[in-house]
């Protein structure tokens, strides 16, 4: 798998956490939340209109968020139960990096030892 593709895979499992989290901090619309993955990013991810509609689509049917039209634009916001949704990823989170470090630990340790 060539490393283009391993990273959007990557970012692809991300883009449903980082939209709650921009809609939380500020109610916005599918163009604002892409300007702002590419600003939170160095502008080195900016995803594309075509995964994120299906983004805001997926987590409006499963109430994460509501969408309302404003100025013929959409805008979303966090429901309850996108902020809930929201703070059990964080602790998730928590687990995965301590996780992350025991496994690149030892790769680490490894490229050392051979050393």
């Amino acid at each position: 798998m060539n490393d283009d593709i391993m990273s959007n895979e990557v970012r692809k499992g991300f883009l449903k956490i980082t939209i709650l989290r921009i809609v939380k901090a500020q109610p916005s619309h599918g163009y604002e939340i892409i300007q702002e993955i590419g600003k939170m990013t160095h502008h080195n991810w900016t995803p594309s209109p075509g995964s994120v509609y299906p983004a805001l689509e997926f987590l409006e049917k499963k109430g994460y968020i509501q969408g309302v039209e404003s100025d013929r634009k959409k805008v979303y916001t966090i429901t309850a139960k996108g902020e809930n949704a929201l703070n059990q990823m964080y602790e998730k989170r928590k687990q995965w990096m301590q996780e992350m470090e025991i496994f690149f630990g030892d790769i680490l340790e490894e490229k050392y030892d051979d050393q």
